[in-house]
């Protein structure tokens, strides 16, 4: 027996070398279920149908990205002037394609129903002209009601907790919008634009019922206010439709609605597209 055999089949070294082994075969344990999850997670990202928005959705139908319908009203929403997420002047396509998408089901069903049709906090008018694209809204005899500053979110109505994000908004996203946004609705004379805060225009206009109400001011205060406006309002089967609801760093408003709807004993479906859906009952 050579010194390297007998030192091999000394105690000690067997059960270092028995040791060793079984690293080696953990470890190549490891390695397979390592290559296993690689070739998964690709299988998955093959499958990836949506990836915008703060959703990255798999295995999803997504055919409504490709109606023509919906291309041609998202587009006229898009192509409305906004500089959300972009410097003044250029154009972006900030891909809310699927909230746009919500709206857009939300105002067909509406249709349906008796009553006009609100939004509160318009900005260019990139969903509300979506909408009225997707609903041929001409021809529904309908008005739609669009109320904004049309230059910003208050700051008079920020609480100390919403003001640094919604300064920064305003910053980033908002600037005298009026005279653009009369621009957009030219070609639909039954959408009315109602300049000032919310809910102090409310009563400037003669609202009677509603089938459609898009929320979409991004702090609590004015937002409640137009709900406790337009709550006997709202018909049956009414769709409320919530912008910010579901998103992070808008608690405020999250809690606020939550605690009106209590009131009423209704309910509130958080969607992943950060929206919040309401079903007057």
């Amino acid at each position: 027996m050579n010194l390297k055999a007998f030192v091999k089949n000394l105690p000690p070294f067997r059960e270092l070398i028995k040791e060793r082994d079984n690293i080696m075969e953990r470890f190549q344990a490891m390695e397979k279920r390592a290559t296993i999850a690689e070739r998964r997670l690709e299988e998955i990202e093959s499958t990836t149908c949506y990836n915008h928005d703060g959703m990255k959705l798999y295995g999803k139908n997504t055919s409504f990205l490709d109606d023509q319908e919906f291309i041609n009203a998202y587009k006229t929403g898009m192509n409305s002037g906004h500089h959300i997420g972009r410097s003044k002047g250029s154009q972006i396509d900030i891909h809310i394609e699927w909230r746009v998408h919500i709206a857009c089901w939300a105002a067909k069903h509406a249709l349906r129903l008796p009553g006009d049709f609100v939004e509160c906090g318009v900005n260019t008018g990139i969903v509300s002209l979506a909408v009225c694209e997707f609903t041929n809204f001409n021809s529904t005899g309908k008005s739609f009601l669009l109320f904004d500053t049309f230059n910003g979110i208050p700051e008079d109505q920020m609480s100390e907790g919403e003001r640094p994000s919604r300064l920064e908004e305003n910053s980033s996203h908002y600037s005298e919008c009026f005279e653009l946004g009369l621009r957009n609705f030219a070609s639909f004379p039954k959408a009315k634009l109602i300049r000032g805060k919310v809910p102090d225009t409310l009563t400037e206009v003669p609202i009677d019922r509603v089938s459609y109400l898009h929320l979409d001011m991004n702090i609590a205060a004015p937002e409640i206010a137009a709900m406790e406006f337009f709550w006997d309002k709202l018909v049956t089967g009414a769709v409320v439709l919530l912008d910010d609801y579901g998103w992070q760093h808008y608690e405020e408003q999250y809690k606020a609605m939550n605690n009106f709807v209590a009131k009423h004993n209704v309910g509130i479906a958080t969607l992943p597209t950060g929206q919040g859906l309401l079903i007057k009952t």
